[in-house]
């Protein structure tokens, strides 16, 4: 059974291969599996750790590919349901030409993602798994939203942590201010959460950090982490906040660099309180030392995904990791 479970979209990634150019002028584009939830599954099973894949997924041809890839990869599908009424959720991504990604658009209607229902979920899974994760796509349409909040109650019940990535894609909600009351709304669901610059710029008005050390304050949070790009990242706890420098490589891509920081963080943590008889207790009992160590290894994960193109073919496996942290030292 898995001991990480990952809830949300996958969808195809179409890639721009010609960096510079807006969506008007691209014309040639490589197709590549992603979806936030989805990659950060893969980034944890290639760690070593047992992962389940929960939502809808189209029976197209592209939907039935999407799900040949979480199976190379050992993940559980049980989950995964197949939609034959929805279609196969499609993102177009241009690159700045130093390999920057951004998501111009979306394909938006009856994505299989957005029918997750109740009766998807399997509670037996719940009952044995010790980590939910979660972003905010399955948030913004119905019934994917009260699904979404019932697999939370699930996790709780059983007492597993729950993982929150917000992952704000702004062209999907029907405005800023219902994207971002959304999040804020829901942040007190996680006992850890992660967001980068911009994220928090979205949420808080400022890049201060200390502007993340009050969200963490006011929802309750375990952790929050807001990641600095090749700067590293910037974890709040009751016990303190570390800055945990990043590494300096050649990036050739940016995609699924979050999320395979996602899977860095959740795979480190898991060691500490899978077996724990309270696993928020035990999350709140590590020492600042403890985290940083997670932290860097997320960084890790996250810089090799930038030197490769795409999300989930670039996401490392546990050897690729530990021979990179023995190559490689961090920013000063």
């Amino acid at each position: 059974m898995p001991d990480v479970l990952c809830l949300g979209e996958i969808l195809v990634d179409w890639v721009c291969t010609s960096p510079g150019a807006e969506l008007a002028d691209a014309v040639q584009f490589t197709k590549a599996p992603g979806g936030a939830p989805a990659n950060t599954a893969v980034g944890l099973a290639r760690q070593g750790i047992a992962t389940g894949f929960i939502g809808r997924v189209s029976k197209d041809e592209f939907g039935e590919w999407l799900t040949a890839v979480l199976k190379q990869d050992n993940i559980d599908v049980t989950m995964a349901v197949p939609d034959s009424q929805a279609q196969t959720r499609m993102a177009y991504v241009v690159t700045t030409k130093s390999g920057d990604r951004k998501l111009a658009e979306f394909s938006r209607i009856a994505c299989a993602d957005t029918r997750l229902t109740k009766d998807d979920l399997h509670p037996e899974h719940f009952k044995s798994a010790s980590v939910l994760h979660f972003g905010s796509i399955s948030l913004i349409e119905e019934p994917a939203k009260s699904s979404t909040e019932a697999a939370v109650k699930l996790a709780k019940q059983n007492g597993m942590l729950i993982s929150y990535d917000p992952n704000v894609r702004l062209r999907l909600w029907p405005s800023e201010e219902a994207c971002r009351n959304a999040i804020l709304n829901t942040l007190a669901w996680a006992d850890f959460v992660k967001i980068n610059e911009d994220e928090l710029h979205f949420l808080t008005g400022s890049r201060d950090l200390k502007e993340a050390d009050k969200l963490r304050q006011k929802h309750d949070l375990g952790i929050m982490i807001v990641t600095l790009d090749s700067r590293g990242a910037y974890f709040s706890t009751a016990k303190g906040g570390k800055t945990v420098p990043g590494f300096s490589v050649t990036l050739v891509e940016a995609t699924g660099a979050g999320d395979g920081f996602n899977a860095g963080v959740i795979g480190g943590l898991l060691e500490h309180v899978k077996n724990a008889k309270s696993r928020r207790s035990a999350l709140n009992d590590l020492s600042l030392e403890q985290i940083a160590a997670i932290i860097q290894r997320a960084n890790a994960i996250g810089a090799i995904a930038c030197t490769k193109a795409g999300a989930i073919p670039a996401l490392p496996s546990r050897a690729e990791v530990e021979q990179f942290l023995s190559q490689m030292a961090v920013r000063s």
